[in-house]
């Protein structure tokens, strides 16, 4: 029996977990809103500040910027700005299950049938590569900084918070802060905390103090322990790149909402005080940089919003993205992006998600233990580029069944949480697309790990190349198919000086 037997561990399916919900626009203390302005050149930030329009924050070497102003127009009119929108806040929308299990008694590197020649071949992969010299930024909610799975370098990474309310400086991010108040809901570790809905609690926040980069929730760590988890052999979990650095750029933080209306059980309404988990378009697209600016090898991306219907080039927001991610593939960094949980048809209809259908982003569906596409997954022709293991099987009711090679809740991904956050459990079972996305993460740190001179698109190139079960075309389902690990690490290290 392995010395995790008698540690809890939870279960749940994850399929919505970190799907955006609009909160709103953002906005400055003042009541001016918050709008993020794509400006290529750096002439227009001039005009702009001509114009009494502040300046709150850069990316992408000036050419996305966040600024505050009195309305769009006065933004949009001056020369030389390319998209404008609305600096949009989000919320998460919660898990689809989750309930506690019983402790288990095999090792845990056992239950990854994520890792398994029959999917990924991540422990085969690992007698060649282990992605030592290679570095993953995981975009998310932080990342537990003392968990013994996890080799997490939080001097490198922070907290990304335009308003900079966490900030003495009032920086929107904090590099390595080890003294920051964090916002918690009250009762949120012990367990007491009334829940009104995913991720929303009773009540206005309390604070503690923690590195900036911490985790807030338990998602970034999850995503974390698939990409870089430090397996020993014997004990925890194993990442796709075990011996990769990992870096936590946390976007999400809890804070205070008032106005918010909770129906009673006899049906009257009440407006409470609450602390709900949140995050902006500038706080995600900040963290996209800046991974590029440290010389990330990748940077994860398991968020985005939901299925939208247009044309996405028109959109301010597309047109932000497209330029933050695109300079940081032009930089070296792989990004990697979940395809989204609404189980939606992404080829049909003009409908897109983000940030994964950007050109430049690594967008990834999720599979099951079958590798067939996971019940939740998106799909679709144009905006899938490869599949890996999320979790869950063809169907919701497959998933939950005990009738099967995998019986749940095992047919999920196993991964690193905060004990903390999680009654005293380190590992938790999740399923989603988020689950898929660091498992291309930690393959791209595999794969510069055997040839670091190849430059993100050569690396994409290589991982589509060795994917598996398309049949030789592109599937709606996995794109280029799902990616395999042992093949994809052989390639690399055939090419020489990046060629």
């Amino acid at each position: 029996m392995s010395n995790h037997s008698r540690r809890g561990v939870l279960k749940g399916i994850a399929g919505s977990a970190v799907v955006l919900s609009s909160m709103g626009v953002a906005s400055a203390a003042d009541g001016r809103a918050e709008y993020v302005v794509t400006a290529p050149g750096g002439g227009a930030r001039k005009r702009l500040e001509r114009e009494g329009i502040e300046m709150r924050g850069e990316t992408a070497d000036g050419d996305v910027l966040l600024v505050a102003a009195a309305s769009r127009s006065a933004v949009a009119d001056v020369g030389g700005v390319r998209a404008v929108e609305p600096n949009e806040r989000y919320r998460p929308v919660g898990p689809a299950l989750r309930e506690t299990a019983a402790s288990v008694d095999d090792e845990l590197a056992d239950l990854q049938w994520d890792k398994t020649e029959e999917t990924t071949g991540a422990f085969a992969a690992h007698d060649a590569a282990t992605g030592e010299g290679s570095t993953v930024a995981i975009i998310d909610t932080g990342i537990d900084t003392t968990h013994p799975d996890l080799r997490t370098r939080a001097g490198r990474g922070g907290l990304f918070r335009a308003d900079g309310e966490t900030s003495p400086s009032g920086d929107s991010f904090v590099p390595g802060d080890t003294t920051i108040d964090a916002k918690l809901p009250q009762g949120f570790t012990d367990g007491s905390a009334e829940e009104l809905e995913p991720y929303v609690y009773r009540g206005a926040p309390t604070t503690r103090e923690q590195a900036a980069a911490d985790d807030v929730q338990s998602h970034g760590s999850h995503c974390a322990g698939i990409a870089t988890g430090k397996n020993d052999g014997t004990t925890g979990i194993a990442g796709m790149a075990p011996d990769a650095d990992v870096v936590p750029l946390r976007v999400f933080y809890w804070a205070e909402m008032t106005g918010y209306v909770h129906e009673r059980d006899d049906g009257t309404e009440e407006e409470l005080t609450v602390t709900t988990l949140f995050t902006t378009d500038f706080d995600i697209l900040s963290a996209i940089g800046y991974a590029a600016d440290i010389g990330a090898d990748a940077a994860n991306m398991s968020l985005g919003g939901g299925v939208v219907k247009g044309s996405a080039h028109k959109s301010g927001e597309h047109v932000a993205y497209q330029t933050v991610v695109q300079r940081a593939v032009q930089r070296g960094t792989v990004v990697t992006a979940s395809a989204g949980n609404a189980e939606s048809n992404l080829q049909q209809g003009g409908y897109y998600t983000l940030p994964n259908s950007v050109p430049g982003a690594v967008s990834v569906s999720a599979t099951g233990p079958t590798n067939e596409l996971a019940f939740y997954s998106n799909y679709g022709t144009s905006d899938v580029d490869v599949g890996a293991p999320g979790g869950g099987y063809e169907t919701l009711e497959k998933s939950l069944s005990d009738d099967t090679e995998y019986p749940y809740p095992t047919n999920l991904v196993l991964s690193s949480v905060p004990a903390e956050l999680n009654g005293g459990a380190e590992y938790d079972w999740y399923a989603g697309t988020s689950m898929a996305a660091p498992q291309v993460a930690g393959l791209v740190a595999l794969v510069r790990e055997v040839n670091p001179d190849l430059n993100a698109k050569q690396v994409q190139q290589i991982i589509e190349r060795t994917a598996r079960f398309s049949n030789g075309s592109s599937s709606p389902e996995i794109g280029a198919g799902i990616v395999y690990a042992p093949d994809a690490v052989e390639e690399a290290s055939r090419r020489t000086g990046g060629k």
